[in-house]
Formats: structure tokens, sequence, C-alpha cells
């Protein structure tokens, strides 16, 4: 009897020429039946076929020569790879330092910008004497100490989001030149072993 994995022998390769699915059927389910009065209990089992349809992966055998690996065509693609990744990090770390100084000067910019125009308003402020305009005046000037309020809490969550990205980078990073500090000899070179 065949079992269902003896088809799996390693090394396996998929292989496009021969067909690629079996059909598998199962049984399922009973059906109880009452006769009558006479309380007999028949039970007939209903056959149910169900087609599905199963990828099959037949063995491929390698020969000796295809088993050999040229494990250093390998090992340069990986220590290229990595050389790569520490570029791209260290580019990255650069951008979001850039991107954290950046939105310090729109704080910056932001706030001075507030600042003038509460001074404005706290200027003119005593110069008006109708009660409508004060009141409106009042209002635009807690309006704008709302907005600083609101930029400068705006400013101090993107700075910890920066902040933290900045940090998982710089971790990052440090591994990834230490990983290619070991390959290589700091300029790309693999060291012989």
């Amino acid at each position: 009897m065949k079992r269902p994995f003896d088809i799996y022998k390693i090394p396996y390769r998929i292989s496009l020429e021969k067909e690629l699915y079996e059909e598998k059927e199962e049984e399922k389910g009973y059906t109880v039946k009452k006769v009558g009065n006479l309380r007999k209990i028949e039970v007939e089992k209903e056959k149910i076929i169900e087609k599905e349809k199963v990828k099959t992966i037949p063995p491929v055998f390698l020969s000796s020569e295809q088993e050999a690996i040229d494990l250093e065509s390998v090992g340069l693609k990986i220590v290229g790879n990595i050389f790569d990744r520490v570029k791209f990090l260290k580019q990255r770390i650069e951008e979001l330092t850039e991107a954290i100084e950046e939105r310090k000067l729109m704080n910056k910019k932001f706030n001075e910008e507030i600042e003038r125009e509460i001074a404005e308003l706290e200027r003119i402020l005593p110069s008006i004497s109708n009660k409508e305009e004060l009141r409106e005046f009042k209002l635009n000037l807690m309006m704008l100490r709302m907005e600083r309020r609101k930029e400068n809490t705006n400013f101090w969550k993107d700075l910890v989001s920066l902040k933290k990205q900045l940090r998982e980078l710089i971790e990052e990073y440090e591994v990834e030149s230490k990983i290619s500090k070991i390959l290589g000899d700091g300029n790309g070179r693999i060291q012989n072993f």
C-alpha cells in the first residue's frame, strides 16, 4: 500500500511537465431513520463523493554535479547585501536626522508667527472700547493661544515618533555594521577564512 507521503522524498522539485493535481475522494455523513411506531432505528450510510484537487510534487533526483553548491558565490551575494544594507541604513539615519531638524525649525517658525499675532492683538486690545469687538478680540487671542498649545503638542508627538524611528535605525545600523566588519575588511571585500 502506498502511503501519502511516499512521493515527498528529499530533494524534490516541482515539475510542470506532469499533471500536478490528483483527485481525492472523501466519504461523509450518515442518516438515521425511524421506521413507523416500532422504534426501529435504521442507520443508513450515505456515500458522498467529493472531488478535490490536491497538488502533488513529484520527486526529481539531483545529480552529484547539481548537489555541489557554489558557496562562495552565495556568500558574495549575502555579504554584498549586508554592505548595501549598511549604506541604506546610514542614509535613512541621515534622512531622519534632517527630518527632526526640519520639524524643529517648523515648530519655531509656527510659534514665532503665533506669538507675533498674539502680540499684535494684545497691542490693539486696550484701545478697543466697543464691548462686542473686545469680546471678539479676546476670543481670537484665546484661539491663538490654543493653536500654539496644539502646535507644541503635535511637535512633541512628531519628535517622539521620529526619535523612536531614529533609535531603531541606529540599533539596526550598529548590528549590521558589526556583521559587515566580521564578514569583510570594512571595504566591502570578503575576508578569507
